[in-house]
């Protein structure tokens, strides 16, 4: 029996001689990543980075508007035509002379009630503002970045594992079709071998796409122009991370000073504040310095004055600008208070999915692969000697194969959960 059966046993040595390993080739179109040069590519090329970037530094440049100066008018005027004689009896077009009217006028603005440095000041806040936005852009898409390369990481090992294991059942199938013709193998046998390998063959698809999902959005974040990128990552080093040394209340103060959401919140708060006081302040009109000099247009030749303007404020005394400040103002203080409430609670969220990944994780025994490795020989000669049917052979390999699977998924999991504490803390307290 054992003899006319060796076709089988050759196939399920090969059948189980799969392991985690990552496969060594790579194809010539791919770009191959560690983590620290994926960060380093996406700081330098990502595009939603530098476009915020450019909102960085059209802020600072309303800064240095605001600090300039009004520019001084200066009107001129001549008298184009003079329709009296001068000495000679003869008019004269544009007359320089006495008899002719020239007139030269200098107006400067004067701001008051601290209206021109609360204008540096607004302008100063809402850059300062647009710096946390772009830091916390770079938080939002640094967490998508390390998402992303784990799940190809750890999606690559899973594919690795299926396509090692559909190749050996494939030639488990072709030499059960050929015991099969010398009826050493049942149909039914041979049936339920290709509905496995079927079955592999439809998860692996499935494992297929959401790779591709995953490389497609870190080209995208990367700005790549190979589309295939592959991630390589000490997996081992999530390992030497321990969560429970880290403690909730720590890690909420330490979100509650670095989440660059909160800040862009508070400044906001004392932007409406100080916008609110410069309503106010508006209410107060500026005045108009004046110098001039004219010619003959006046009760004496060659008249000089000085003099001053200003509006009267009998209607507008910028009442609805004023309500609406204190609108803003109130409302960015509510707004505040709810982006405060969202960072406390993303920090107890993350906090206790990280714990409760940990705590699964390590109650799983590492060495568990390792055991189903020493089964093999078992297995195999209780499947010789006709100890194990087929379909418990099957399930065997079925169970290897979905607790390699389980194993690396719970890994990802892992990841995940630190990366989370990163995000919701807006700061890299854990590194691996």
């Amino acid at each position: 029996m054992i003899r006319r059966d060796s076709g089988l046993a050759i196939g399920i040595l090969i059948l189980f001689s799969s392991t985690l390993a990552f496969p060594n080739s790579t194809p010539s179109d791919t770009v191959v990543l560690t983590l620290k040069n994926a960060e380093a590519m996406f700081l330098e090329k990502n595009l939603q980075l530098l476009a915020q970037k450019c909102n960085v530094e059209a802020a600072r440049a309303q800064v240095l508007q605001s600090q300039l100066w009004d520019n001084p008018t200066i009107t001129a005027n001549q008298n184009v035509y003079n329709t009296e004689s001068d000495k000679n009896g003869a008019s004269k077009w544009f007359p320089l002379s006495d008899n002719g009217e020239t007139n030269l006028q200098i107006q400067q603005v004067i701001s008051v009630a601290g209206k021109r440095n609360k204008r540096i000041k607004l302008a100063e806040l809402a850059a300062q503002k647009n710096e946390c936005l772009f830091y916390d852009l770079l938080r939002t898409l640094k967490y998508q970045l390390r998402s992303d390369f784990y799940k190809i990481y750890f999606t690559q090992q899973i594919l690795s594992v299926y396509a090692k294991e559909i190749e050996s059942l494939n030639k488990l199938v072709s030499a059960s079709e050929e015991q099969y013709q010398k009826g050493h193998v049942s149909k039914k046998d041979l049936l339920r071998l290709r509905a496995s390998a079927f079955s592999l063959e439809n998860e692996k698809l499935t494992l297929n796409n959401q790779l591709i999902d995953a490389r497609a959005d870190l080209t995208l974040l990367l700005h790549l122009n190979r589309s295939c990128p592959i991630a390589r990552a000490d997996g081992n080093s999530l390992d030497s991370v321990m969560i429970y040394n880290v403690g909730l209340k720590d890690l909420i103060d330490t979100a509650l000073c670095h989440r660059n959401d909160l800040k862009a919140a508070e400044y906001d708060v004392k932007f409406n504040k100080l916008n609110l006081d410069y309503q106010k302040a508006t209410a107060i009109p500026d005045f108009q310095l004046i110098a001039g000099w004219d010619k003959n247009g006046s009760y004496v030749h060659n008249y000089n004055y000085v003099g001053i303007q200003i509006d009267l404020p009998f209607f507008n005394r910028n009442q609805g600008n004023i309500k609406s400040a204190i609108a803003a103002y109130e409302s960015s203080q509510y707004n505040y208070q709810t982006v405060q409430d969202v960072v406390i609670g993303d920090v107890s969220s993350a906090y206790s999915k990280a714990l409760q990944t940990d705590w699964l994780i390590n109650q799983l025994d590492r060495k568990f692969v390792a055991d189903f490795d020493s089964m093999q020989g078992e297995v195999l000669r209780n499947y010789e000697k006709r100890n194990m049917s087929l379909l418990e052979f099957l399930d065997f390999y079925d169970a290897y194969k979905q607790n390699a699977v389980q194993y690396i998924t719970l890994q990802n999991n892992r990841a995940d959960a630190l990366e989370g504490i990163n995000y919701s803390i807006g700061k890299n307290l854990i590194v691996w």
